[in-house]
C-alpha cells in the first residue's frame, strides 16, 4: 500500500500479479501530490493488468492489528481516531486522479506509443458507517437511552415524533486501469482520455501494431 503520510514517500509492497488484487494508494492531508502521481504512473507502467485504487479510507488503527497476547482484554484508546479527513480529502483525491490521467497520456505521447487511449476510471462513494468502521453519531450527541425517553414522552403527550438525524462520514475510492474492468458493481464509469495525434502518427501506430502482430504469428508457427 502506498501511503505518503509523514515524509510523503510512497512505498510499493509486493502485489500478486492479478487484476483481483489492485494496488492501493491512500490519499491523506499530509502527503505530496507529486509523490502520489509519480508512484502511480510508475506502477501502471510496470503492471499492465493490475489497476490502482486511490482512496480516502482511514489507515488501520493499532487496535485493528494482531495482538501479541490474544488472551488480553481489549483496551480502549485514550484518544479515539478522527475520521473527518475521509471527507475533507475527497477534493484532493480527485485532483490527484486528474493529474495522473493527464500525465499518463502525455507519457504515451513522449514514448510515441501505439496506445491511443488513456486510463479507465471507476468512482465509488460510500460511508464509513456502511462499512462498520464508525458507529452512527446523533447530531445532538445524545445517547440512545436519552433519545428513547424523549420519544416515549412525546408519544404520551400526543406530539409528533421527531426524527433524530445522524451524521455520516463519507469516503471515496477511484480505480484507474489500463484495461476496461467488468466486476465493479455500483461504480460510475468515466471513459479514458483520447490522445490527440495526427493522421500520419495514427497510420504509423497502426503499422507498428500490424508488424508486432505478424511477428508474433511467425513465432507461433511450428518449425
Amino acid at each position: 500500500m502506498a501511503d505518503a503520510k509523514g515524509k510523503g514517500k510512497a512505498r510499493e509492497e509486493p502485489v500478486p500479479d492479478s487484476p483481483d488484487n489492485p494496488h492501493l494508494i491512500r490519499i491523506s492531508n499530509h502527503g505530496k501530490i507529486t509523490v502520489w502521481v509519480a508512484h502511480a504512473l510508475d506502477f501502471l507502467d510496470k503492471h499492465e493488468d493490475i489497476p490502482i485504487v486511490l482512496h480516502t479510507l482511514p489507515a488501520p488503527s493499532k487496535s485493528d492489528l494482531p495482538s501479541e497476547n490474544p488472551d488480553a482484554a481489549p483496551t480502549k484508546p485514550a484518544n479515539p481516531p478522527s475520521f473527518a479527513h475521509t471527507a475533507s480529502t475527497v477534493p484532493r483525491l480527485i485532483s490527484v486522479v486528474e493529474i495522473i490521467k493527464r500525465e499518463y497520456v502525455k507519457k504515451l505521447d513522449l514514448e510515441h506509443s501505439s496506445i491511443l487511449t488513456g486510463l479507465h476510471q471507476y468512482n465509488e462513494i460510500g460511508t464509513l458507517e456502511e462499512l462498520g468502521l464508525v458507529a452512527p453519531v446523533a447530531d445532538d450527541q445524545q445517547d440512545a437511552e436519552t433519545r428513547r425517553s424523549q420519544e416515549i414522552m412525546a408519544a404520551l403527550q400526543g406530539k409528533s415524533q421527531q426524527v433524530v438525524k445522524t451524521k455520516q462520514t463519507p469516503f471515496m475510492k477511484i480505480t484507474l486501469s489500463r484495461t476496461k474492468l467488468t466486476d465493479l458493481d455500483g461504480a460510475t464509469y468515466q471513459a479514458p482520455l483520447m490522445r490527440k495525434i495526427s493522421k500520419s502518427a495514427k497510420q504509423r501506430a497502426r503499422r507498428r501494431e500490424k508488424k508486432t502482430g505478424e511477428a508474433m504469428d511467425v513465432e507461433e508457427v511450428p518449425a
